[in-house]
């Protein structure tokens, strides 16, 4: 004779104070968190194609594919980028024009850029 043992019925799980746990970590983790606002570049608009007189700039910086950079023509570090600009800047120099080269990445110009804000330009133009 067999005996049957009674099997017990498991109860349903409640999964709501688990949910209620989730939506309470993502509430802390939402209003601990800080958001970095990224810094913007102003650049100055180009002059109408019909512009009588070409203003011609006093520094010109080209951006190369390979990520170089060109101040007036000689090839320069990234390093030494503020320096050279500073100087040219302390020596007359009151507007750049940033030359980006077709193949070079936005990052390479985002860069020239702000160098030339850390320098002391304040009329900057990029052309491509």
């Amino acid at each position: 004779m067999r005996i049957a043992a009674k099997r017990k019925k498991r109860s349903a799980l409640s999964v709501t104070s688990l949910i209620d746990v989730i939506f309470l970590l993502l509430l802390f983790f939402m209003l601990t968190s800080t958001f970095v606002r990224h810094q913007e570049v102003q650049i100055a608009a180009p002059a109408p194609r019909g512009a009588s007189g070409r203003c011609v700039p006093d520094v010109l910086m080209r951006t190369e594919a390979d990520g170089a950079i060109a101040v007036n023509g000689k090839a320069i570090s990234a390093s030494d980028l503020v320096e050279r600009l500073a100087a040219l800047h302390a020596a007359g120099g009151k507007t750049l024009l940033v030359k980006a080269s077709e193949g070079s990445d936005s990052q390479t110009l985002v860069g020239a850029v702000e160098a030339a804000r850390r320098a002391g330009f304040a009329a900057i133009s990029v052309a491509d």
